[in-house]
This record gives structure tokens, sequence and C-alpha cells, in this order.
């Protein structure tokens, strides 16, 4: 059964997700369902995925919000 799934976006963004959707033939709707399998199936996000389930393991301590951004931030990650 489907799900409905909101999501909020400003005009510019509404409008251009709308004419690609338009593009190609396709309800917005239809469009973004197709984007967001699309995302999940996309190697590269399988790929970070198991990198990341990797560094878990080697983890032994839970990493708070504010380590890993100063880990981004001083380009640790």
């Amino acid at each position: 059964m489907p799900h409905k799934v909101s999501v909020y976006l400003d005009d510019q963004t509404h409008r251009e997700l709308k004419a690609a959707a338009s593009y190609q033939g396709l309800s917005l709707s239809e469009f973004m369902a197709r984007s967001a399998k699309h995302f999940l199936e996309h190697p590269h996000r399988r790929a970070a995925a198991q990198l990341m389930d990797q560094l878990r393991q080697h983890v032994s301590q839970p990493i708070t919000q504010d380590e890993i951004r100063d880990m981004r931030d001083s380009g640790r990650v």
C-alpha cells in the first residue's frame, strides 16, 4: 500500500522539480518516488553505507554530534 510523504520546499526548488518531472512526462509524485528509489539504489550510497558500518565496528564508544562536527570542521571526516 502506498504511503504519503510530505516535504516542504522553497518555491524555486518546487518549480525546478515540477519542471523536471514534466520534462520526463511524469507527475511530481512519480518523479520524486523514482528519484528517491534511484538515490537508494545508487552504488555510491551503498558504498558509503558499508563504509559507515565498518567504521561503527571500530568505534568503541558513541561519538556525539559535537565531536562529529569538530572532526568535520577540522577536515578529518
